[in-house]
């Protein structure tokens, strides 16, 4: 197993269309000038468009514009190098220092934005080397069947998905409603975290209430929030009709009047598969006493899914369309991340949600002593 992280660090798919122009200038110092500079912006399909363009010269190059809609997230591409992100809101100069041959990295200054994403990406890139340390950790004590060590290995990580968390949410109150604060949601579990969402949300609906990019990330919160309320506790469990391995369409109603434990889960998923063995031994102590498992894998590769299904002995009922996050069942749950669990009555009603460990075998205890 590989520790895998999925922060999301790229902003696609961002929304800037406009009501209102604001200037902007770019000056870019650049050593070795042998191209060109574009700049581009992430339209509404999340594809990059190109508006402008400047030869780089030995003097540099400097490019002039207007921000639309209040602002949003551009590319600034100079040769060879990695395309270079720009937060602009209006009204800055922002100063570009590169080297366009491979390899280099470019450092932009001049507005408290461009601050504060620098801070941000060094965080990131620190968690970054230090899984790559830990990934290889992992595969030598997996080589070794080294247990004990995998467990440390996996509580560094987490660890260290801990710290740079805590450090991005004490860096959000100091940053406003700002595109930097936009991009440092990404470092954030929406579901763990949504308490934020919703502040930030609330915040952007009165402070920046005509600005589009803000207004689309008020927009996800909201939904999120009605399918929250769409699953609050003793409501009815939306509807789930996915296939098995089989190809056989199993629906979540058709085990009703026993309790279930929707599982949402994955193959490629290490905490998944580290608490499929504690389902496992709860499922074998309460299947005769009415309770059931609807495994609700969001796999997109179909042997691996198959293959962690024997290889953790899952021998419950398991759907999947192979399609991620973007599974059916995933969209009605607003599932943002896995684990995650729903446990639902006899009658097709929510009783609980996020158990696992002590806690779900407590509440199995509980309702089918």
């Amino acid at each position: 197993m590989k520790i895998v992280v999925s922060l999301i660090l790229w902003l696609t798919g961002v929304v800037a269309l406009a009501q209102s122009n604001t200037s902007y200038t770019i000056r870019g110092r650049v050593n070795n000038p042998n191209a060109k500079a574009y700049l581009q912006l992430m339209n509404d399909r999340g594809l990059p468009v190109s508006i402008d363009s400047s030869l780089i010269t030995a003097n540099g190059f400097e490019m002039k514009g207007q921000v639309t809609n209040g602002g949003s997230f551009y590319r600034l591409l100079m040769g060879g190098i990695p395309p270079v992100i720009l937060l602009l809101e209006g009204g800055e100069t922002l100063e570009v220092e590169a080297d366009t041959r491979p390899g280099s990295k470019a450092k932009v200054t001049g507005s408290k934005n461009m601050e504060y994403y620098a801070q941000l990406n060094s965080l990131n890139e620190n968690f970054k080397a230090k899984v790559e340390k830990l990934n290889l950790s992992y595969e030598q004590a997996t080589q070794k069947k080294d247990k004990a060590a995998q467990q440390k290995i996996q509580q560094q990580f987490e660890q260290g998905q801990t710290e740079i968390v805590t450090q991005v949410k004490n860096l959000i109150p100091q940053m406003g409603s700002s595109l930097a604060t936009l991009y440092a949601t990404n470092f954030l579990n929406q579901e763990q975290d949504f308490e934020i969402f919703e502040q930030l949300a609330d915040r952007f609906e009165k402070e920046k209430p005509n600005v589009r990019i803000y207004q689309a990330f008020v927009a996800t919160v909201r939904r999120v929030q009605s399918k929250k309320n769409g699953l609050a506790i003793g409501s009815p469990a939306p509807e789930i009709n996915l296939p098995t391995p089989d190809n056989k369409i199993v629906s979540l109603s058709s085990l009703k009047g026993k309790y279930v434990l929707i599982d949402f889960w994955a193959g490629w998923c290490g905490p998944c598969r580290k608490e499929n063995p504690n389902v496992v031994r709860l499922y074998n102590q309460y299947k005769d006493k009415g309770f059931e498992v609807y495994g609700v894998s969001l796999d997109s590769d179909r042997k691996q899914w198959l293959d962690a299904i024997k290889k953790d002995g899952l021998t419950w009922t398991q759907v999947s369309d192979l399609k991620y996050f973007d599974s059916a069942a995933a969209m009605a749950y607003g599932i943002q991340y896995i684990p995650f669990t729903v446990l639902v009555d006899p009658k097709g009603n929510i009783v609980a949600k996020e158990l696992r460990g002590e806690a779900l075998e407590a509440k199995l205890k509980e309702l089918l002593p």
